[in-house]
């Protein structure tokens, strides 16, 4: 069992390095390339252009409110919701008692980044979740940063698989200001730096992370049911063992 839970994390490493290096280096191994200007990533390819998250959108923080503002009214996005989820859930978790105003300018709209502000650890800092289908009369909480892409310059599906890369956590991870808790704050946010392809490029992109990603997580499947079958199988021998069915030496 122990060898097969060590493969189930070698499987999630190796779609993780899939990702990051289609988001980071593309698709063609033969493209010209260029330095990128960040020590971690090395180069990228030469079409593409180096920026910082800035020039891409707008960044707007979220409701912070008392006790009495939740539990009933409008869809709300939690910080769970962006933390557990690489995709924003259609439905999420919150509920608020949201004016109008609030529902404008705080709204999660398709194509939106939302980043996760707060943590008790720097490494958790800046987990992103995208919203791929705007989310009708919602609002989003005070511990996440949205960002609002330029339209056009970023596929929604693409953010989803760039955003959640090792080298974005690794970034904040050396931004974060920590007295108790990790915080992000809008400048760090802004200054991260993105290497982008064209819209064309970016699609090419996703659909080889989503074939990786099935091919992964279809082999991930499979191990975690020999581990269950496994299980079964050491709890019926020694359920035989204990009720005599089997002699044990």
């Amino acid at each position: 069992v122990g060898i097969k839970r060590r493969q189930i994390e070698l499987l999630a490493e190796r779609k993780q390095i899939l990702i990051q290096n289609a988001v980071t280096k593309g698709l063609n191994p033969d493209a010209p390339m260029k330095d990128s200007g960040v020590d971690w990533i090395g180069e990228i390819p030469a079409h593409w252009e180096a920026t910082k998250l800035r020039y891409l959108g707008t960044f707007q923080n979220g409701i912070s409110a008392g006790a009495e503002y939740f539990g009933s009214g409008y869809p709300f996005v939690t910080y769970g919701d962006v933390y557990n989820n690489s995709v924003l859930p259609s439905k999420p978790s919150g509920l608020a008692k949201s004016s109008s105003a609030d529902r404008v300018n705080y709204s999660v709209q398709e194509g939106d980044i939302l980043f996760t502000r707060t943590s008790e650890v720097a490494n958790d800092i800046g987990n992103s979740s995208t919203c791929l289908q705007t989310i009708e009369n919602a609002s989003f909480s005070g511990f996440v940063i949205r960002m609002r892409p330029v339209a056009k310059l970023l596929n929604p599906a693409y953010s989803s698989f760039l955003f959640r890369c090792a080298y974005i956590s690794d970034f904040f991870a050396h931004k974060m200001n920590i007295v108790i808790r990790a915080s992000l704050g809008q400048e760090p946010l802004k200054n991260l730096p993105i290497f982008l392809p064209s819209i064309n490029e970016q699609e090419e992109i996703v659909a080889y992370c989503k074939s990786e990603s099935e091919r992964m997580n279809a082999a991930i499947t499979i191990k975690q049911n020999q581990i269950i079958k496994l299980n079964e199988y050491k709890t019926t021998l020694i359920n035989a063992a204990v009720t005599g069915k089997i002699k044990v030496a």
